[in-house]
């Protein structure tokens, strides 16, 4: 299939593609190539917790809003996971959750997991402010 940038009719609504657009200048964040030690683990799948154990892998690249790696694993679209991303095992560069985005296995058997960084932390009022409320 050919893409154009005539509109392409999927059943549910219009999308218009514009060829001169890549999906990199698409992003919200701009990504830069760099190559990091990972350590994850599913912690919801399905809107159910899960108690995996911790895995290793290596970034491709990195940005504000989330990260591209390379794992043994393969995650499922809407999986979350728990990401610790150190470097030199001194600097923490990232401790979070981020929700899969995309999936895609390469050709060594590997899978390239697409992230996007969320906040699952429920927001805590200070005690102050709770008392006074009461």
């Amino acid at each position: 299939m050919r893409l154009t940038n005539k509109a392409i009719d999927v059943g549910i609504k219009e999308i218009r593609i514009d060829p001169m657009t890549s999906f990199e200048e698409r992003r919200d964040s701009v990504r830069a190539k760099r190559i990091i030690t990972v350590r994850h683990r599913l912690v919801k799948r399905n809107n159910r917790k899960v108690n995996s154990i911790w895995q290793l892998a290596a970034t491709e690249n990195m940005s504000l809003s989330g990260l591209l790696f390379v794992s043994a694993l393969a995650y499922q679209p809407g999986d979350i996971i728990e990401l610790q991303i150190v470097m030199s095992g001194v600097l923490d560069i990232f401790n979070g959750y981020g929700k899969v985005i995309r999936t895609s296995r390469n050709k060594g058997g590997y899978y390239q997991i697409g992230v996007k960084y969320v906040d699952l932390k429920s927001k805590r009022r200070p005690a102050k402010t709770v008392l006074a409320s009461r």
